[in-house]
């Protein structure tokens, strides 16, 4: 009998673990870049619509940054403020919607590198570590074998919504057409078993036919980095 309650212990443990497990997202869109030149249409509004996603599940929190107030170093203090506080059983989510370069990502007033993002990940607790870029060009990260390398050295899941030659395309709609279908994935259209969370790889197969149908075959979201694809990206 006391064999058996300790089992009934631990597991209650750690069914209380998981059911406590937080998500913190930091969602970042960017459409009005200074000047007019380099302007976007809906990329502030693709970062909301995620923050909403995960705003509806439980134990989340969730900050957002557009425009103006989506500066380099308020990028980064959100990030380290906030991915400090998960624990190990929670999960960090980063996610970015505007312009693109090999490397880096295009804040408001200049590039943040993924090297940096990659060292704030790499101090963070969290076993769960998950980007996600909306941008042209978002598979250009690799801009080397050697930054590859570094980057699969990592426990860190990498959604991107398009190849390295290719653009990612906005739409007549409210939300880019990478963020849409992923939208649609997160809210459940991904979920196939119906088991109410959504893996990694559900998510990827889901937006990956999306965009590609929808796009006319000129766009192809990838999905790389080292997690494990049964990896619960969100649970309702």
């Amino acid at each position: 009998m006391r064999k058996v309650g300790l089992l009934s212990l631990l597991l209650l443990l750690v069914c209380c673990l998981q059911i406590h497990a937080k998500v913190y997202l930091v969602s970042i869109g960017i459409a009005d870049y200074p000047g007019k030149k380099n302007d976007l249409h809906i990329s502030d509004n693709d970062a909301k619509t995620i923050a909403k996603v995960f705003q509806a599940t439980k134990d989340a929190s969730v900050k957002v940054l557009t425009n103006e107030a989506a500066t380099k170093s308020a990028l980064l203090s959100t990030m380290h403020t906030a991915f400090t506080d998960a624990e190990s059983n929670d999960a960090v989510v980063l996610y970015f919607s505007g312009h693109g370069t090999p490397g880096a990502l295009v804040c408001h007033d200049g590039l943040l590198t993924y090297q940096r993002i990659f060292e704030i990940l790499k101090g963070c607790k969290a076993t769960k570590k998950i980007v996600i870029v909306d941008a042209c060009y978002a598979g250009k990260m690799r801009t080397t074998k050697q930054q590859t390398n570094n980057y699969n050295s990592q426990s860190v899941m990498l959604f991107l919504s398009s190849r390295t030659n290719e653009t990612s395309m906005e739409s007549k709609y409210q939300n880019s057409m990478f963020t849409i279908f992923l939208e649609r994935g997160l809210r459940g259209g991904a979920d196939i078993n119906k088991d109410c969370r959504i893996t990694a790889r559900e998510l990827y197969d889901f937006v990956h036919k999306g965009v590609i149908e929808a796009s006319g075959n000129k766009q192809h979201p990838v999905m790389w980095g080292k997690f494990d694809n049964d990896m619960t990206v969100i649970k309702w």
